[in-house]
């Protein structure tokens, strides 16, 4: 058997002084602090929009992902997984990790989620998950990774940081 190699995230990452907008890996990025994530969580959560806030994760995750794969022409389950769970840390979202990705289902457990840092020090620990993105990033991971479109896999949290876990676990099931 072959041995692994673990291949690196590369980002390249330019700011735009004229339209005010930074683009990494040629797509366009916001850049936000936990407190704006948790708030408008949140809000999304108030209004009963927290499907239109993991549909939306999804489908920007996923054009990122599947963009950065074939601009370098990257077919590895493995390597993909790699630069997913690194894309995850770099877009400021925390650390994931793959435990298991099957064709109809998968586990993916975040021992630091940014969001979820950010709602506990604004209102404290909360009596269920509050995850929508990162529910939409794993959705659009497995997607993007094993070569199907958005809205193949549903995602739920088992545990959540949020709750008062040590980690956020992530179950993802094929519709």
């Amino acid at each position: 058997m072959a041995e692994f190699k673990k291949i690196t995230l590369e980002l390249d990452h330019k700011f735009s002084p004229k339209e005010s907008r930074h683009f990494i890996n040629g797509t366009q990025s916001v850049f936000h602090c936990h407190h704006y994530t948790a708030l408008y969580t949140q809000l999304a959560m108030d209004a009963g929009e927290t499907k239109l806030l993991q549909a939306s994760a999804e489908e920007s995750f996923y054009n990122l992902l599947v963009s950065y794969y074939n601009n370098k022409c990257i077919e590895h389950i493995e390597d993909k997984i790699s630069i997913a769970c690194q894309y995850y840390s770099a877009m400021g979202l925390g650390l994931i990790d793959v435990k298991y990705l099957g064709d109809n289902s998968g586990k993916v457990i975040s021992t630091n989620s940014h969001l979820e840092e950010g709602w506990i020090k604004k209102w404290g620990k909360f009596d269920k998950p509050v995850n929508f993105i990162g529910r939409g990033y794993v959705a659009a991971m497995f997607a993007a990774i094993l070569k199907l479109p958005t809205g193949t896999f549903f995602v739920d949290e088992n545990k959540s940081i949020v709750t008062g876990d040590n980690e956020t676990v992530f179950r993802i099931f094929k519709k």
